[in-house]
């Protein structure tokens, strides 16, 4: 993940992926993970996407010259954010470490699926884990 000074939130992407292994449109694959417009998830304007396509290619120009040709799909992602745009992974308050709650993910927690997977099942068979996800408790909203 890259941050830009003068741009929210950070740009990410996928390398290309050989043709007819994967699903989807072939290419790499550039994205802009930002707060964006609170919406209804029925009802999301996807059609002007215009100011969008222009940071991608901007960010393109100025941190990978000359990798840009044309645009080939543009598409817009939905995922819930909490009030600091962490996840949430704890144990459920008033259930004595019996039940794990995590949440959060919707979006773009695919990512980081297999560490979660790890931690998550760390604290349901053992009631603790390691990692440090501490930051990630969910009093933290109390």
């Amino acid at each position: 993940m890259i941050a830009v000074d003068d741009l929210p939130g950070c740009f990410y992407g996928f390398p290309m992926l050989p043709s007819g292994r994967f699903s989807g449109p072939e290419g790499f694959k550039l994205a802009w993970h930002y707060p964006g417009k609170i919406c209804d998830p029925d009802s999301v304007d996807r059609t002007d996407m215009k100011d969008e396509e222009a940071v991608l290619k901007d960010f393109l120009h100025r941190f990978f010259p000359g990798l840009y040709i044309s645009t080939n799909l543009l598409k817009t992602c939905l995922y819930t954010n909490s009030p600091d745009e962490h996840f949430i992974i704890d144990f459920l308050p008033g259930f004595e470490q019996r039940v794990v709650v995590a949440a959060g993910f919707s979006g773009h927690g695919f990512k980081f699926a297999s560490a979660f997977g790890e931690i998550l099942s760390e604290m349901a068979i053992h009631g603790k884990t390691n990692m440090p996800v501490g930051f990630l408790g969910i009093q933290r909203f109390a």
